[in-house]
C-alpha cells in the first residue's frame, strides 16, 4: 500500500485503521486460499512503529489449521522491511466451495 495523504491521521502517521485494513485483506486472501469459505472470528493488531511515508507490505502466514478453525499471523512492514505492525487472526472454516 503506497502511503498517501488520506492514510494519515492527525499526528501525520498512518492511521491504525488503514494498517488494520491492509492486514485484514492479506488475512482474507490467505485464509480463503484453500477453496473453502473462511470467515474471521477474531483479530488483533499490535502497532510497533509509526509509518509516515513510503510503502507498506503485508505478508500472511498460516500458523495452524484444522477442519473448522485456522489461525494466521500477518506482518506489516515498510519498504525497508522494518516491522510496523503484527496482526493475528482466527477464522471459522466452512466446507462450502466458492461458487464458480
Amino acid at each position: 500500500m503506497k502511503i498517501e495523504p488520506h492514510h494519515l491521521n492527525g499526528a501525520k502517521t498512518v492511521h491504525g485503521g488503514a494498517i488494520f485494513t491492509l492486514a485484514d485483506f492479506a488475512f482474507a486472501a490467505a485464509s480463503n486460499s484453500h477453496g473453502e469459505l473462511a470467515m474471521g472470528i477474531n483479530a488483533s493488531t499490535s502497532f510497533v512503529k509509526a509509518a509516515t511515508e513510503g510503502t507498506l507490505f503485508a505478508r500472511a502466514e498460516e500458523v495452524a489449521i484444522s477442519r473448522k478453525l485456522a489461525t494466521y499471523q500477518v506482518r506489516i512492514s515498510d519498504q525497508n522491511d522494518e516491522l510496523i505492525a503484527l496482526f493475528q487472526g482466527t477464522v471459522y472454516r466452512r466446507p462450502i466451495p466458492f461458487a464458480t
